[in-house]
């Protein structure tokens, strides 16, 4: 009886070493792949921005020209 207590022991703590284990790298794989979303909505989000400046400046520009004509 006592080895086969040892043994379900045993038994009992490799599975919940390998459920944490399972468990860890899971969330790992959601992390990474949450952050690889993160990044590519960053980038987009960047894209506009740069897109807006340039706007920006085309319209300084042209307020810049037509001064005068605003008056």
């Amino acid at each position: 009886m006592k080895d086969f207590k040892v043994t379900l022991g045993a038994y009992a703590s490799g599975v919940i070493v390998w459920t944490v284990l399972i468990c860890t790298a899971a969330l790992m794989v959601a992390n990474i792949v949450t952050i690889y979303n993160i990044y590519q909505i960053i980038d987009s989000m960047w894209a506009e921005i740069e897109q807006v400046k340039e706007t920006n400046i085309s319209l300084y520009h042209f307020i810049e020209a037509h001064r005068d004509d605003f008056n």
